[in-house]
């Protein structure tokens, strides 16, 4: 019996020795979780700290940030194990600081329709995010309306939520160059030296953005676009130069690519 005693004592002492320290290890092993003001969580290990300037963490996926101190709102420092048991995974901001680019094709409608189609719209942007939600760009594209026009724009948005679906509200404002010389038929004046100027543009709208990374979504807009085109001709008799103002207005289906 005492031998059976022995060898009982022996094996645990041997299991102790062998599994425990292994477990103790695991759990003291900590990272560094890091509460953004945006509701987002990044967990990794704080690599360097600035006094009152910034934070740098390596994540678990091994990637970089650089935050700055104004933006955390608290720091924590939790056992690995604990983060692993909760399935807790690196939150994706959406509206982190950068620059971006978009493609938006468009769809001009008019009440008045004379064909089947509607005007088409190309529109290419670049721009600068925030995380605050407010975006600023420019861009160029062409509209094929009556006569082709080169829009010259700038434009401004703000997305309400940082996460995969976003409503935004944008403005576009700017003016639309001439592409090669006017029918002037199209426009009922019949003078052969009839000239394009160009005018301005505005064009206000509303949103839905679906964010699949954090550079990468699919947005569809809906808005009102109003253009002012101004033309001139010299009148056959008279000699007198004609001015005259073309207005187009139209509302806007697009559907745009953002990277």
């Amino acid at each position: 019996m005492k031998r059976f005693s022995a060898i009982f004592i022996i094996l645990s002492i041997f299991f102790t020795v062998l599994f425990v320290p292994e477990k103790s290890q695991a759990q003291e092993k900590q990272q560094d979780v890091i509460y953004l003001n945006n509701g987002s969580i990044l967990h990794g290990e704080i690599v360097e700290i600035i006094a009152n300037e910034s934070i740098t963490l390596i994540s678990n996926s091994g990637d970089k940030w650089v935050i700055n101190q104004s933006d955390i709102k608290r720091i924590e420092r939790v056992p690995i194990l604990n983060v692993l048991k909760n399935d807790s995974i690196e939150a994706i901001s959406y509206l982190r600081n950068g620059f971006y680019s978009n493609i938006n094709i468009g769809f001009l409608l008019s009440g008045n329709m004379e064909s089947l189609f509607p005007s088409l719209s190309l529109m290419f942007l670049n721009g600068y995010q925030f995380d605050s939600g407010l975006a600023l760009g420019a861009g160029l594209g062409i509209d094929l309306i009556n006569e082709s026009y080169l829009p010259i724009i700038g434009d401004i948005r703000y997305s309400f939520k940082d996460s995969k679906f976003s409503q935004f509200v944008y403005f576009q404002g700017g003016y639309a160059m001439t592409l090669g010389k006017p029918d002037t038929y199209d426009f009922d004046y019949y003078e052969s030296d009839l000239e394009s100027k160009g005018g301005f543009i505005i064009n206000p709208g509303i949103g839905l953005k679906l964010n699949f990374t954090q550079k990468n979504a699919l947005s569809f807009a809906f808005g009102y676009k109003y253009m002012q085109v101004k033309h001139e001709y010299i009148e056959e008799f008279s000699g007198q130069k004609i001015k005259r103002t073309t207005e187009y207005n139209r509302v806007t289906l697009g559907i745009g690519f953002h990277f």
